[in-house]
């Protein structure tokens, strides 16, 4: 009776779709946040090529300041362009998870299941079952697997992701935004250039800007290095937590699955 009772709430389980929706929901979230790490690291991607390439605000006089920023931001460029291609990786694993999720809870994979526990109880209750019932045990624990194993390995995912990654990964991603709006505001900083119908006054003016600014270039560009550096730390930091996200967790959830299948299969053949 307990085994029948079992065997009955799986099928129901298997038709509410009640853990397919948990876990499409925290996958998806997990899916957005994947995205727009992505749309982040190639937007900083972008403005470090500009800012490599073009005379930014950190050179009043033009004078080798574009080479000394391109050396630092250079190891940030690399790094960035590598992360990027795991991101985007990342976010094709996370929807083959949410797409493989879906087929199998589609309603013919629900109709084989109810089907396989319907011979197994009929076989359960039927006098001398012994070993049909032994078959229609591991056709049913088989069927159960394929139903149920890519929405385990979906909920564990979002479990841990909710639980540990989340909040990682949020931090560091604001820390991505921020350097890039940091290095777009250096460009935008370029002081704008005087025209030959400029006064006295302005050219002072301009004459006494540009040497604040040279005074405080050696700042300015400790500044930057602190800003890569910030940046080449928090991306290392995603591409543990993508590692951990999209490769660790899902191969562990699945290897514990198959792992309880086997075991289940070694108890059925017990006598």
């Amino acid at each position: 009776m307990l085994i029948s009772a079992l065997v009955i709430a799986l099928v129901a389980l298997s038709w509410s779709g009640l853990l397919e929706r948990s876990a499409e929901g925290r996958l998806d979230a997990v899916l957005q946040r994947a995205l727009v790490t992505f749309a982040v690291a190639r937007g900083l991607n972008g403005v470090i090529s500009v800012a490599q390439g073009t005379e930014i605000a950190l050179q009043p006089v033009g004078i080798g300041l574009t080479i000394t920023a391109g050396e630092i931001l250079d190891p940030l460029n690399d790094l960035v362009e590598r992360f990027s291609w795991l991101a985007m990786v990342a976010s094709a694993s996370l929807g083959t998870q949410m797409l493989l999720t879906e087929i199998a809870s589609e309603p013919l994979v629900n109709w084989a299941v109810s089907a396989v526990a319907g011979v197994f109880l009929l076989l359960l209750w039927w006098p001398g079952r012994s070993r049909a019932a032994a078959w229609a045990v591991r056709g049913l624990a088989l069927m159960l697997l394929m139903r149920f194993l890519f929405t385990v390995v979906s909920l564990s995912v979002g479990w841990v992701d909710a639980w540990v990654l989340e909040a990682r990964q949020q931090t560091a991603l604001q820390e991505l935004t921020q350097a890039r709006d940091d290095l777009e505001a250096l460009q935008d900083d370029t002081p704008p250039p005087l025209t030959t119908d400029s006064s006295l006054k302005e050219r002072f003016e301009a004459f006494l800007d540009e040497s604040r600014q040279l005074l405080d270039l050696e700042a300015q560009l400790d500044a930057l290095q602190a800003r890569t550096e910030s940046a080449i730390d928090q991306l290392l930091q995603l591409i543990v937590l993508f590692v951990v996200q999209t490769l660790l967790v899902p191969i562990g959830a699945f290897w514990l699955a198959l792992g309880a299948f086997r075991g289940f299969l070694s108890w059925a053949r017990s006598p």
